[in-house]
């Protein structure tokens, strides 16, 4: 932003240089005064007589000014800015107090009186004139300067796909409807207005009164349901009609002045303007959108591209090329809108609010001088009759559009998104008028030729313009109310609660927990309270509704009450209500899947086409019918292209050998002539003959006679060698391969029939060496042109050398291949990505139980279909699938890298400048990424099993696998793992596509989650299926938990995997027998972390996060073996809990939970089914819990702090300290003999802390230990990775009777 006060000062430097403002020389030339004056700033006697130059009656050459009306050279040369900037300062005031006020007059309206007030004391006072000399600029110049910003703007902001499906609707009324708009007002101007006008200066009024200017009606559409189709072809309408009237205005103008006299001449001019607008809008577009691309980051550079691309589009089209240069703008607006998801969200944020801006103060700055002008100069001119005439131009005006809607609506009916007659009157009433008539009009008014009529144009456009505004726009929403298109549908009530409720719930929330801080202890929290409750925003809304109504039918429920209880029951809607719901729905399900799509591209997960790409399907899906995207267009990215397929085949035949097309012959002869073709040489001895005859050729073709007798036989002759040698190529391929084998190859096919044209033209120059007919003089024989047309016919035999280039044409086609299909395996990974979260968002979005079972199954079957397409095309091309994969890791991680950095600014570690030096270095290699072409190979097999993120950090185990495990090859519809068989081991997929069947267990599911690892959602107890690619993991679940498999695994394509058994992987669990950090825990946090995704965005805390942002925090969380607790202690250093598998129970409320599930921070100790307090079944499995540790917290410090509670059993509530503490703790008060307390120092004091990890493996095993263990060696084989089993360790703790301490006295 810091670009907007360079700007203006440089803006406005222009506009007074211009002028001779700042330049004393230019007050005091009066050359400069008169070519001011030549260039038609005087339009009318009172202006001529004020503009006159000054006069030279003082000695030496002096000027003195005559005129009162002139300023003198004690004002300051820059007083210009003074006005500019208080103009601006005002309008600063008058939007604050319309903001706070709600004022319903419109801010041009404003702006236009204040202009006027300025203007009334500048013809009433003198000297306050040269305040608003700036006003006085030539029309020219302000157009040059304002009109770009208007324009690009408007452009800039439409929706770029919605301006296309409506554009056959936006020429409609943008160009005819304009045009019969400006021959209807001409008529009324021509008999009401002006008798003394000719009809083309009427046509010339009304034309400057049909341009729109929408913006405030458009403001108000966009947030209607049913407004953004008329929002979309009201912006069209403005930027095309705008471009219409200024091409109109140039035409008629020009025959005024008589530059134009033939109608020839103007339809040449109007076609040249449409034209040339065009093709420059389009070049200019595809530059500028193109030098945007480039900067992602960079702000200064962004804004710079779309300022110059608009200034040198508008001033090149109309200064150099003269063509349309507002149509340019126009287009190249609409095209960089198309292409401005290339730059990052912010600065693409600034862009838009930085042209805002330079709108906001265009419109502020041309209201303000034509409120100036008409008061200051045309004061006089008003009179009563002028006013009424205003009403009449209005009436005629709005009469017209409505008369040319009314006539074009059955044709816009069946174009673009359709029209009704409510649409077409709301587009009437919605035809704004705005700051082009006004230039246009002042135009006129500077011009001498039409300087008479010009006072009326002004005067009458001004009060168009602000009748439109005071009108029109201040009646809309009831406009739209009458209409019916303001009505709030009964989803977007629903909705609208479902949001108003969850921001309540989150108030109460905040003010829960404000509560516990005390320095707010104290505060009024009934007053808090109350200043923090809103209302539902649609209650007053509604029409006919008063603040205390007590109606809910805004809330979007309609309910009955029961006679005997008297409860409220929600009724069923009906079928029509369904359908707007579902309707609804599903438009909000594409705004989901929209952002979803833009915030994966803001983590690098997509690239920039591939979003541009699904928000173009969305939109498409948004205008169609049922709302469902077009898989089948989309389809078309994960195919090569029909004719890259076409052409890499022909080639492949091209490149056929010879030999291959024939079998190798038996006869000795015929196998000598076989291996004589197929031999490399020969190919090059026939290369080199053909290089040797292309000159011959070419001096032959272009030989000019008369032709030497030593000439035409040396050419003779050579031209005999070669077709020799081509001949005896042809016989010998003959000989070798068979005629039927030899014109099985192209090639051959082409020497056959080059050299039957080289036998005709043999055969000519024996009959010229024969006969006395000379063909070398003769220039105009028909034979000599037939004989120099078989000769350049040779030149065929050049393709040949071709065949050399085919490997690397196909190497061409297959890289484009590749690059199609990277793009389109990444647009198929967002679209899946995406409609993932939407689908565990629409619980969210719907709270229609039916509309949320019709969308989610619509929603997963289009998951499914792309992820088995995507699935297919890894199989068939894995490079493409490994590209993208690992590009889009490299960007998600850098923009990881980038959110880190800005973490470490806001906690001091870096200051500005630091801050950006890092942020440059980041920011390097993502440019260099998204620019990165490349394709990558794919992994072997031994490193995608080592890329396995449980087996991260185990080398050894990682070793041991590969030792002891093998790859094996599965058919298609080969099964893998079959429903209700016993886990015998695990797959890790290498290549190829498994589909996965989930069938819920017939067993209850409360104290055991599913042996299925590939869920997406928690709905355990209802069938899915997914596709497995390579580089996972089939069946971890089912070695970590034994328990039978709920689904079926069955091979889509051919498959290769590595099986590990059972054995080899519990035999693996004791290579990392680590508590947290061993691989079975690590196996466990990768389930845990995967349920945690889907289990945390329902936990209010995590409302508002990202799934990304969610993947960070779980990266530190960790699963620890609890095996040997019975109560767990949840301390601070723990910031939240999801329990994964098995159950466990609340200490202090006895509440239960089930997996998976979240353990609310309110709990502090968690009973765990070994404890005799908990009641289960005996088939309740281990407890498993993911920790997530708090910041800087170290997972073995959470767990050094847990007591050691193996043989702990609380057995009342009432103390938190178990019998067996409890009479350790009196032994060690009461005790005072030194038996007593050595035996106490044998035993633990107390709630003693103990090494967690002693308590899972036991102590070191001692010196007395390790010879059985040596001898056992012998039964055992012990590889170089064996390490003792938890089975095989002594237990840490001896029994109380061993120690002789007595529990129960």
């Amino acid at each position: 932003m810091s670009l907007l006060p360079a700007y203006l000062f440089c803006l406005f430097s222009l506009f007074l240089s211009y002028n001779g403002v700042l330049s004393k020389s230019n007050i005091t030339d009066p050359v400069s005064q008169e070519a001011i004056f030549d260039k038609g700033t005087a339009n009318s006697s009172d202006v001529s007589e004020r503009l006159e130059p000054p006069s030279l009656n003082g000695r030496n050459g002096t000027v003195e000014f005559d005129d009162p009306y002139r300023p003198t050279l004690a004002y300051p040369t820059s007083i210009a800015f003074l006005f500019v900037f208080l103009t601006l300062l005002f309008g600063v005031i008058v939007r604050a107090i319309m903001l706070c006020t709600s004022m319903c007059i419109p801010y041009r309206v404003v702006m236009f009186v204040f202009g006027g007030i300025l203007g009334f004391f500048a013809h009433n006072y003198p000297h306050f004139k040269p305040f608003v000399e700036i006003c006085y600029i030539d029309v020219d110049l302000l157009l040059t300067v304002f009109l770009p910003i208007i324009v690009f703007f408007t452009s800039y902001s439409v929706d770029s796909h919605s301006f296309w499906r409506s554009f056959p609707q936006i020429v409609m009324v943008g160009v005819f409807g304009v045009l019969l708009t400006a021959l209807i007002a001409a008529f009324m101007a021509y008999y009401l207005i002006e008798s003394s006008w000719n009809f083309s200066t009427a046509l010339l009024f009304g034309i400057v009164c049909s341009p729109i200017y929408p913006v405030e009606i458009v403001t108000q559409l966009k947030e209607l349901t049913k407004g953004k189709n008329i929002s979309v072809l009201l912006l069209g309408e403005g930027l095309i009609g705008d471009v219409t009237v200024m091409i109109e205005f140039t035409a008629i103008f020009g025959y005024l002045a008589m530059a134009l006299t033939d109608a020839s001449q103007i339809a040449l001019l109007l076609l040249r303007f449409a034209g040339g607008g065009v093709l420059l809008g389009v070049v200019m577009g595809k530059i500028t959108a193109g030098l945007l691309s480039l900067t992602y980051y960079d702000l200064l550079c962004s804004v710079t591209v779309t300022l110059a691309g608009a200034y040198l589009t508008y001033y090149i089209g109309e200064k150099f090329f003269y063509v349309s240069g507002l149509l340019g703008t126009v287009i190249a607006g609409v095209m960089v809108s198309k292409r401005k998801s290339t730059v990052s969200a912010e600065v693409e944020q600034v862009v838009s609010h930085f042209w805002r801006i330079l709108s906001h103060i265009a419109n502020t700055l041309i209201f303000a001088i034509v409120g100036v002008v008409i008061f200051e100069k045309l004061c006089y001119v008003i009179s009563v009759r002028q006013c009424a005439l205003i009403f009449v131009t209005y009436t005629t005006v709005y009469t017209s559009r409505l008369l040319v809607y009314a006539a074009m609506t059955p044709i816009l009916r069946h174009i673009g998104y359709g029209m009704s007659w409510q649409h077409a009157m709301a587009c009437v009433w919605g035809g704004l008028r705005g700051p082009l008539s006004l230039c246009l009009a002042l135009i006129v008014l500077q011009t001498p030729i039409v300087a008479d009529a010009g006072e009326i144009f002004i005067i009458q456009t001004a009060g168009l313009v602000l009748l439109s505004l005071l009108i029109n726009a201040t009646t809309i929403t009831k406009v739209l109310k009458i209409l019916g298109l303001a009505e709030i549908s009964l989803a977007k009530k629903a909705n609208m609660t479902n949001c108003v409720k969850r921001v309540m719930m989150t108030r109460d929330r905040c003010i829960s927990m404000l509560k516990m801080d005390k320095f707010l202890a104290d505060a009024n929290w009934d007053l808090v309270q109350a200043n923090t409750t809103i209302k539902h925003p649609y209650q007053l809304q509604m029409s006919g509704r008063d603040e205390d109504s007590d109606d809910d039918t805004y809330m979007g429920y309609h309910y009955t009450t029961c006679p005997d209880c008297e409860r409220e029951i929600p009724n069923e809607p009906t079928k029509k209500e369904i359908a707007e719901m579902l309707r609804e729905a599903n438009q909000r399900v594409l705004k989901a899947m929209k952002i979803s799509y833009w915030r994966q591209y803001e983590h690098g997960k997509i690239s920039k086409d591939g979003v541009r790409t699904l928000v173009q399907a969305v939109e498409v899906a948004a205008d169609s019918n049922d709302g469902r995207i077009n898989l089948e267009q989309l389809g078309t990215l994960w195919k090569p292209k029909a004719h890259a397929v076409w052409l890499r085949r022909k080639l492949v035949d091209m490149m056929i050998p010879d030999a291959a097309n024939a079998q190798v012959p038996r006869h000795p002869w015929r196998q000598r002539c076989y291996r004589i073709v197929t031999n490399v040489w020969f190919d090059g001895f026939i290369y080199v003959m053909i290089l040797c005859n292309t000159p011959v050729i070419l001096f032959e073709v272009a030989m000019r006679g008369p032709v030497t007798p030593t000439v035409t036989f040396t050419i003779k002759s050579l031209n005999l060698f070669f077709f020799i040698i081509y001949l005896w190529e042809m016989l010998i391929k003959f000989y070798a391969l068979t005629i039927r084998g030899y014109f099985k190859s192209h090639w051959n096919k082409l020497d056959f029939f080059i050299i039957v044209m080289a036998t005709g033209d043999l055969i000519l120059d024996i009959i010229d060496s024969v006969t006395m007919w000379d063909k070398w003089n003769n220039l105009n024989s028909s034979v000599l042109t037939a004989t120099k047309l078989l000769r350049m016919l040779r030149f065929l035999r050049l393709c040949k050398l071709a065949r050399v280039s085919v490997p690397k044409i196909m190497a061409y086609i297959d890289r484009m291949i590749d690059i199609q299909l990277a793009f389109g395996y990444d647009v198929g990974k967002g679209f899946v990505t995406g409609e993932t979260e939407v689908c565990n968002l629409l619980p969210q979005l719907v709270d229609n139980i039916q509309i949320q079972e019709t969308l989610y199954n619509k929603l997963e079957a289009d998951r499914l279909a792309v992820t088995r397409q995507l699935g297919l095309l890894q199989r068939d091309r894995p490079w493409t699938a490994i590209t993208v994969k690992t590009r889009q890791a490299t960007t998600s991680t850098l923009n990881i890298m980038l959110s880190d950095a800005m973490q470490l600014k806001e906690e001091g570690f870096l200051d500005e400048m630091e801050y950006r030096l890092l942020v440059n270095a980041i920011q390097e290699r993502v440019q260099a990424i998204r620019h990165k072409g490349s394709l990558v190979a794919p992994s072997s097999p031994e490193t995608q099993l080592r890329a396995i993120s449980w087996l991260q950090g185990n080398e050894r185990v990682a070793d041991y696998f590969i030792e002891n495990s093998e790859i094996h090859n599965y058919n298609i519809n080969d099964i893998l793992i079959s429903r209700g068989d016993q886990p015998k081991g695990l797959y890790i997929l290498v290549s190829g596509l498994c589909e996965a069947s989930y069938l819920p267990p017939e067993e209850d599911l409360d104290e055991a989650i599913p042996n299925y690892e590939f869920l997406t959602d928690l709905k355990f107890s209802e069938p899915s299926q997914d596709y497995i690619v390579s580089g996972n993991a089939i069946g971890v679940l089912g070695v970590l938990t034994n328990r039978p498999y709920n689904y079926t695994v069955r091979c889509e394509s051919a498959v290769q995997a590595y099986y590990i058994t059972m054995q080899v992987i519990k035999e693996a669990f004791n290579l990392a027998p680590n508590p947290i950090m061993g691989l079975e825990s690590s196996m466990w946090r990768e389930i845990g972390i995967k349920l945690s995704l889907m289990v945390l965005p329902s936990v209010p805390a995590y409302h508002s996060w990202s799934s990304e942002k969610i993947s960070m925090r779980l990266e530190h969380a960790f699963v620890p073996c609890l095996k040997a607790f019975k109560i767990f202690v949840v301390s601070e250093l723990m910031e939240d809990i999801i329990l994964l598998d098995g159950v466990c129970q609340d200490l202090a409320t006895r509440e239960l939970f089930q997996p998976p599930c979240y353990i609310p921070r309110t709990v502090h100790r968690l009973i765990f089914p070994k404890s005799s307090q908990l009641i289960v079944s005996g088939q309740c499995p281990e407890t498993k819990l993911l920790i997530v540790p708090a910041k800087d917290t170290d997972e073995l410090d959470i767990m050094e702090d847990e007591l050691d509670d193996l043989q702990c059993e609380l057995v009342s509530n009432a103390s938190s300290r178990c019998l067996y503490h409890k009479v350790v703790r009196k032994l060690s008060t009461e005790s005072r003999n030194k038996s007593a307390m050595r035996g106490r120092k044998r035993r633990r004091a107390g709630l003693k802390r103990v090494n967690y990890r002693e308590s899972v493996w036991g102590k070191q095993i001692s010196t007395a230990t390790m010879p059985v263990m040596a001898g056992t060696q012998s039964d055992k084989e012990f590889s170089k990775y064996f390490k003792p089993s938890l089975d095989e360790v002594p237990e840490k703790l001896e029994s109380p009777k061993a120690t002789g301490l007595q529990l129960f006295p």
